[in-house]
């Protein structure tokens, strides 16, 4: 009897080897020639309805005075109630330099329930996004002087310093945010940025704005390059948190470049 278990066992063990051997060879004359040559992870985001990624808070607290701001409920996913997918492709370069390029996706949104002091005061509330983005490509890599003698690349990030350079596109083609306990109401936000229509006639319409963004850090700061270039409409504002608070109009901001900003953040 024992015999026969072992001969049982034994049999078994063999059966599932070939089958693991047969799927071995299946894979090698039908996957592996597509396969050969491919490095890289591909890393793909599905969000499927409109709070597919949810954060109950961030809290940020001033330990010198133990003061807090609380970004309560942030939400992000796909406008329509549907299914998006982000994806990433993600390369180590030729020159030991991580890069990340992200999709294209269309009807992403973002939504924030109240923006609040520890004191009380409401800054934000009800803020809520629609947004268009491009295909993004950000690299991680060591700044590399630019010219002889200088010390700095031609971002003006020290040699040999740490630098996150993100290029990208994005559109907002509707939003709406209340401030200030509501007391400011603000509606059909859109940010883009006028582009040809592609047609050959020379129409131009909405399209999307574009970024590029440098964040590096030296002794005291951390410091963000920001780039962009588009226009900013705020459809429908109105002042005062009443039910019979009328629009006083719309604000529109045209043509806006940022090309040469810097901005240093730091303690004190």
């Amino acid at each position: 009897m024992k015999f026969l278990k072992k001969a049982s066992l034994a049999a078994s063990i063999a059966a599932v080897s070939f089958a693991a051997n047969a799927e071995l060879v299946a894979m090698d004359e039908m996957a592996m020639a597509a396969a050969t040559g491919q490095a890289g992870i591909d890393l793909d985001i599905e969000l499927s309805g409109t709070d597919a990624i949810s954060i109950g808070s961030i809290v940020y607290t001033d330990t010198d005075t133990d003061g807090s701001l609380t970004i309560d409920t942030i939400n992000v996913g796909a406008a329509d109630g549907g299914v998006l997918t982000l994806t990433n492709a993600i390369d180590i370069t030729a020159d030991g330099d991580l890069q990340i390029v992200g999709g294209a996706v269309t009807g992403l949104l973002v939504t924030v329930d109240s923006i609040d002091l520890s004191g009380g005061a409401n800054l934000v509330s009800d803020l809520s996004l629609n947004i268009n983005m491009g295909e993004s490509t950000t690299v991680i890599s060591q700044a590399v002087e630019g010219v002889a003698g200088s010390g700095v690349d031609a971002d003006g990030v020290t040699a040999g310093a740490t630098k996150i350079d993100h290029t990208g596109s994005f559109q907002i083609t509707n939003g709406s945010v209340d401030l200030l306990d509501g007391g400011i109401q603000i509606a059909d936000i859109e940010v883009y940025n006028m582009v040809d229509d592609g047609t050959g006639t020379g129409t131009m319409v909405k399209g999307a704005v574009t970024t590029d963004l440098v964040m590096w850090t030296d002794a005291d700061a951390l410091n963000i390059k920001a780039g962009f270039e588009g226009s900013i409409e705020l459809g429908s504002v109105t002042l005062g948190s009443s039910a019979t608070a009328a629009s006083i109009g719309s604000v529109a901001i045209n043509d806006l470049a940022m090309t040469g900003a810097t901005i240093k953040v730091s303690g004190h």
